[in-house]
């Protein structure tokens, strides 16, 4: 069975089994890395990055089969993604940063660090690093072999399949000593070696001491997360949705609440082949599930289904920093040219945990019973 299913039926089922055979030891096993298929945790990243699968979901699937109190940390996991976007919502500064300073620096074939050598051979073949590896490698990356942050970031951004800008960008930052000011993370030989259960063992290869002293000062301003206005929908006639990489399942929230409406599926296209061939097999299985929508590739095929449509009135998935796809000038022009209102949706998940991701996650955390209790779960 594949790694990274892309029928939402099979995810679906492998999600079940997670929850029933791995789900009540998460906790202890989590931080292991044994090496593909990963069974110890969940690889949901790819799906919940683009919504495929949202939050509610999962964790609807997970409760049904466990005691909400004995996966605290499953569900902390799954939050992790929702605070990493939200703290960038209210410091987007830190990611125009980013992407003035990214630079390419080529990686050697082989550095001779085994484990290192290794989880790079195994993102590029899977699009995927177990999350333990993930701060290994960039911490080796970046301390050891003395590359940019930066540039680890762009490497991980053109190959991962659940790449999400706010994570990515922030937890290289978080590595690098620059999220939590002057507290980087070291890779340690020691601690490799225990969590791959003796798989790898560096020692001697790695930058295990420095000297670290770096003072940012942007982290202290917070732009206060402006939540846009609830969209009524009584007198939505003529209603248009399209998906996109931002939110694939966002039809459903208007399904349920039976509004009609027509929907395209918005395809752009990746550099990387293995994550463009998954992504675009994701949106084969909606159309396969939803024969009334369409795929668009480009602003005119979508100009030209709405017209076609008569549509009146497009919901648009939010777009956060670093997510921005329709949230530009020309479109929106268009949109108007064409007489149609538009609005950028928000989900509640977001709305209700985005104002609470200002600081740290440790304040964060504190309020995920009451984010819990505002969702039907």
């Amino acid at each position: 069975m594949t790694m990274f299913p892309t029928k939402k039926s099979q995810l679906i089922e492998n999600l079940i089994n997670f929850t029933v055979k791995e789900l009540p030891r998460y906790s202890e096993k989590r931080n292991y890395d044994l090496g593909p298929p990963h069974k110890n945790v969940s690889k949901l990243s790819p799906y919940l990055r683009t919504r495929f699968i949202t939050e509610e979901e999962v964790l609807k699937i997970a409760v049904s089969n466990n005691n909400l109190k004995t996966i605290e940390k499953f569900i902390e996991e799954i939050f992790w993604r929702t605070y990493w976007k939200g703290w960038l919502e209210s410091h987007p500064w830190i990611y125009d940063e980013y992407l003035n300073t990214s630079q390419h620096q080529p990686l050697p074939k082989k550095t001779g660090i085994k484990c290192f050598d290794y989880w790079k051979e195994e993102l590029l073949d899977t699009g995927y690093l177990h999350n333990h590896s993930r701060m290994w490698f960039a911490s080796i990356w970046i301390f050891t072999l003395g590359y940019s942050w930066q540039s680890g970031a762009d490497f991980f951004r053109k190959n991962l399949l659940d790449f999400c800008p706010a994570s990515n960008t922030l937890g290289w930052r978080w590595v690098a000593g620059l999220q939590t000011i002057n507290k980087p993370y070291l890779a340690m030989s020691e601690n490799i070696n225990y969590f791959t259960n003796g798989r790898f063992n560096p020692a001697g290869q790695l930058k295990e001491k420095i000297n670290y002293n770096y003072i940012e000062h942007n982290n202290s301003y917070v732009l206060p997360f402006v939540k846009p206005d609830k969209i009524e929908f009584k007198n939505f006639d003529n209603l248009g949705i399209i998906l996109n990489r931002n939110d694939l399942s966002l039809n459903y929230i208007f399904k349920n609440m039976e509004i009609t409406y027509e929907c395209c599926v918005y395809s752009t296209k990746h550099e990387n082949k293995l994550v463009n061939d998954f992504n675009n097999n994701i949106l084969q299985d909606i159309i396969k599930n939803n024969k009334s929508f369409e795929i668009t590739e480009n602003y005119n095929q979508i100009f030209d289904w709405l017209t076609k449509k008569k549509i009146k009135n497009l919901i648009l998935p939010y777009e956060t920093v670093g997510n921005k796809i329709f949230n530009v000038k020309k479109f929106k022009d268009k949109l108007k040219q064409l007489n149609i209102q538009y609005n950028f949706f928000l989900r509640d998940w977001d709305r209700n945990a985005f104002p609470h991701a200002t600081k740290g996650f440790f304040k964060f955390k504190k309020n995920i019973p009451d984010l819990i209790n505002l969702v039907d779960i």
